[in-house]
């Protein structure tokens, strides 16, 4: 019987080939498969759970158990807010935003006809032709020269003020009053888009406006207080709408769905409601 012997000391094993041949195990190969297995079913999961997601927004709120006439949840949010204060009962809606891939989230303002709270602006200007026009437009105070001075011998009060604009002609008066106003953050500046010739716009778009923006999944807006009356009520609901609607961001193929909204107030129930006004 012919028996061969291989002298493995003169055949060296580069360290690399060892390397690939432990790698390589039957173990590791099987945990890398399982592994990519796991990730397809969670996509597939996510996808069918977005679908669905999808689907159930998409249909129409009448569908809801929930679902009333904006008139009728009217009825029950006041009866819910009784014994509160009426001014401090706020109704809101909350819609549910499903977002398509590469879209961006909703934001804008609401112009409302009927304002939850008074804005009281001030009007820098020595153009005595727009003075009136502003105060008809809804400015708070508006003045040149003689209102610098009344604020700064503190014959008018900044108390109550919430934005104030004023035209070109009068930033370089307004620089005895830099700390006066820009601690209460009233300070008319050309970069804060709060000193321009048009004040007239300034003050239309300030009045009655509320910024929005979408947070994760949803929108969420105060609309009314309780002691408004339904047709306040509805004519604010009809802004969000359009709103909130028309901020869909340009050339997008594939749009937020915005999808159930629910009428709410302070304390009460949440009332499915027909959105698109």
């Amino acid at each position: 019987m012919l028996k061969t012997t291989i002298n493995l000391s003169s055949h060296r094993i580069k360290p690399s080939v060892i390397e690939r041949l432990f790698s390589t195990s039957p173990t590791s190969s099987y945990a890398a498969a399982h592994s990519s297995t796991n990730k397809e079913a969670d996509a597939k999961k996510k996808l069918k759970k977005f679908q669905k997601l999808k689907l159930q927004h998409q249909s129409s709120p009448r569908n809801h158990p929930l679902y009333m006439e904006v008139p009728q949840a009217l009825r029950y949010l006041r009866a819910s807010s009784v014994g509160q204060p009426a001014s401090q009962a706020i109704i809101s809606i909350l819609m549910t935003v499903v977002p398509d891939r590469g879209s961006k989230p909703l934001n804008g303002s609401i112009f409302f006809p009927k304002p939850l709270k008074e804005t009281r602006i001030l009007v820098f200007t020595a153009q005595e032709s727009i003075k009136e026009q502003c105060k008809e437009a809804g400015a708070f105070a508006v003045g040149g020269a003689d209102l610098v001075e009344q604020i700064k011998n503190g014959s008018f009060s900044l108390d109550g003020i919430d934005k104030a604009f004023a035209t070109p002609d009068m930033v370089h008066s307004l620089t005895p009053l830099a700390r006066t106003l820009g601690v209460k953050g009233l300070m008319p500046m050309i970069k804060k888009g709060t000193v321009s010739e048009d004040v007239l716009n300034l003050i239309k778009e300030n009045l009655g406006s509320l910024p929005f923006k979408q947070k994760g999944m949803h929108v969420a807006v105060p609309i009314g207080r309780c002691d408004f009356t339904d047709k306040e009520i509805i004519s604010n609901l009809k802004a969000a709408s359009s709103a909130i609607f028309g901020a869909q961001p340009a050339g997008t193929k594939k749009p937020n769905i915005i999808g159930q909204t629910v009428l709410n107030a302070t304390r009460g129930p949440g009332i499915v409601i027909d959105f698109r006004q």
